[in-house]
């Protein structure tokens, strides 16, 4: 099982992150993303109260991961509708033959 502990620094606070499925490698990728994340808009916002910072930066990520789950089921339908229309043209080709 995955779920190792790992000691990571997000704007300046360290901390030991540990999520179940989760390589030490992938939970340093996500910190080092969240400090980006946090740094970028630190800077266009010129907000310096990390609490403010760290609500924004999750609201950001949660605006993100809406509009990809948006996107997913948009490419869901699309797969489904190109699907059926596959299998109405087979049930075609099968009646011709």
């Amino acid at each position: 099982m995955l779920n190792d502990k790992v000691d990571v620094e997000i704007y300046g606070r360290k901390m030991t992150l540990e999520m179940d499925g989760m390589t030490q490698l992938e939970l340093s990728a996500i910190a080092k993303q969240v400090d980006g994340l946090m740094r970028e808009i630190g800077r266009e916002s010129k907000i310096v109260d990390s609490s403010k910072l760290a609500i924004l930066t999750a609201i950001e990520i949660a605006a993100d991961l809406q509009k990809l789950k948006a996107r997913m089921e948009d490419l869901d339908k699309f797969e489904g509708q190109k699907v059926d229309g596959m299998i109405v043209d087979l049930e075609k080709t099968v009646e011709s033959d």
